[in-house]
């Protein structure tokens, strides 16, 4: 079941009421809410001096996993990626770490890596357009005497 927003005037009237030494039972019967919520409002009172629901990041609903490697961190992954074609993922893994002063497993790395948008591994130059006519003829000739 989806939490429902309470009222930033219901949770100044729980922090007045806890302020004024109110049980919290008591407080959640009076305004109709669980002792939890209330619980919940006072601790992010407590915490941040305010009421408002203050998300990590500046970000409503945020859920799933935390990131390990910051924004920089991936912008430097991109560069070394766009640097460096050919590299395997254990090679990126260890560059990282020397940049992170951390280590990285491969997992992270290949999620990193997707979060870019990168999905597999690309070749850059075809055989067919590095060859001509006659060389693309003589290796279709020997790939055809081998099968």
């Amino acid at each position: 079941m989806p939490k429902l927003k309470i009222n930033e005037h219901v949770c100044w009237l729980i922090v007045e009421r806890i302020l004024e030494g109110l049980p919290y039972r008591t407080i959640a019967v009076q305004l109709n809410i669980s002792k939890s919520s209330v619980s919940r409002v006072f601790l992010q009172f407590q915490k941040y001096g305010c009421v408002e629901d203050l998300s990590p990041l500046g970000q409503t609903g945020v859920t799933g996993r935390s990131r390990i490697l910051s924004i920089d961190d991936l912008k430097y992954l991109e560069s070394f990626l766009k640097e460096k074609v050919d590299w395997y993922i254990w090679e990126l893994q260890s560059e990282m770490e020397l940049w992170l002063n951390r280590q990285i497993s491969y997992s992270t790395i290949w999620r990193a890596i997707h979060r870019l948008g990168y999905t597999h591994k690309q070749v850059k130059i075809s055989i067919y357009s590095t060859c001509s006519y006659s060389q693309i003829l003589f290796i279709q000739l020997i790939i055809n005497l081998f099968i």
